[in-house]
């Protein structure tokens, strides 16, 4: 089935394809994103969000799906349009197409042996980043907690804000007390990272048992930092159930899994990585409940779920409440925690 939206055709029309078939794709937050088929061949096909959309970040993409490709890891390739552009624009609007990657795409982990699956995946795109010789143009902020906490506050003191900040009040107070122990320091090594490694971007191969993962999507956030974000949005992830909305435990025994598919694949990690591991999932959890909990107050950002909720606010308050709600239980289970990074991880380990 086409989608009525006439501005695809049109950016489809730049393209030097023959007569095109475009189905959506139902994932993420942000790209809205078609699969096409065309000439007997599939191709990615993302309308590209407003703040993702930049040369910068468009030149990182190929930059990244290049070097991914050379050392032999799946890749996209990206495809220009007829007269060379690296995307089409229509209305102001980017849309990018690129080649289409095998591999079943899952909106959640619901095993450990699928956190055990992604993370060596996760582990394998470290190590071939390691040695790109890129330099990052995107200026997009990448888990820059200060930088999200500040714009928080920001936010907060706005008093274009007073009203929405009184249905969310209790919970940036929270935040306040609890995110700022847990920023990262900056003299940790700088490498490679996805900077999104949800599990619906990580490509699974079909029908394979146990789980076998064969390659990573959704490279836009591509960039240098700790490591450890990645690792810690992969526990925030992929260690609960339910949606983002959604009030759900913390699953230790996939926190384990993620440990043991890393080392496996992984770059080794310093000391210092190791010791601030065990606190990386509550650092992502925070960080993402201080962006959720900002949205509420300005209104602009998230895509939200209208089908079950009456505006992008509402949405946005149940998502902050139930990352305050994970970030907690993921507290009560840091002395375990603890004990499975040394076991995993800890080259001192005894």
């Amino acid at each position: 089935m086409r989608p009525s939206d006439h501005r695809l055709d049109a950016a489809l029309a730049q393209y030097d394809l023959p007569p095109a078939e475009a189905t959506p794709v139902v994932s993420g937050l942000m790209h809205g994103t078609w699969k096409v088929e065309a000439g007997g061949r599939r191709y990615a096909f993302q309308r590209l969000h407003h703040k993702l959309a930049t040369p910068e970040i468009v030149d990182d993409y190929v930059a990244v799906t290049g070097h991914l490709a050379a050392k032999g890891v799946p890749a996209p390739e990206l495809v220009p349009t007829a007269a060379g552009s690296p995307v089409a624009t229509v209305d102001g609007t980017w849309w990018r197409l690129s080649t289409w990657l095998d591999g079943d795409t899952r909106m959640k982990v619901t095993t450990a042996a699928e956190a055990y699956a992604g993370a060596r995946m996760l582990g394998r795109f470290h190590r071939a980043m390691a040695d790109i010789e890129h330099t990052f143009g995107s200026q997009h902020p990448l888990h820059d907690t200060r930088g999200h906490l500040a714009r928080l506050e920001a936010a907060a003191a706005d008093p274009a804000h007073a009203a929405a900040l009184e249905t969310i009040a209790p919970q940036v107070e929270r935040i306040r007390a609890l995110l700022p122990p847990l920023i990262l320091p900056e003299t940790l090594p700088r490498r490679v990272v996805h900077g999104d490694p949800k599990i619906s971007n990580v490509l699974f191969a079909a029908d394979a048992d146990p789980p076998r993962a064969v390659g990573m999507i959704d490279l836009d956030t591509c960039n240098r930092h700790t490591v450890l974000v990645d690792l810690g949005d992969a526990v925030r992830s992929w260690c609960r159930d339910g949606g983002e909305d959604e009030e759900e435990r913390f699953h230790i025994d996939r926190f384990e899994a993620i440990l043991a598919g890393y080392a496996e694949t992984g770059p080794p990690l310093t000391a210092a990585e190791v010791a601030l591991l065990p606190g990386a999932g509550r650092l992502i959890t925070l960080e993402l409940a201080s962006r959720f909990a900002r949205d509420v107050l300005e209104d602009e950002y998230f895509a939200f779920d209208a089908t079950r909720y009456p505006d992008r606010r509402s949405h946005n308050r149940a998502r902050t409440r139930s990352m305050l709600f994970l970030a907690a239980d993921m507290h009560a289970q840091r002395a375990q925690a603890e004990a499975l990074v040394k076991r995993h991880l800890d080259p001192d380990r005894p």
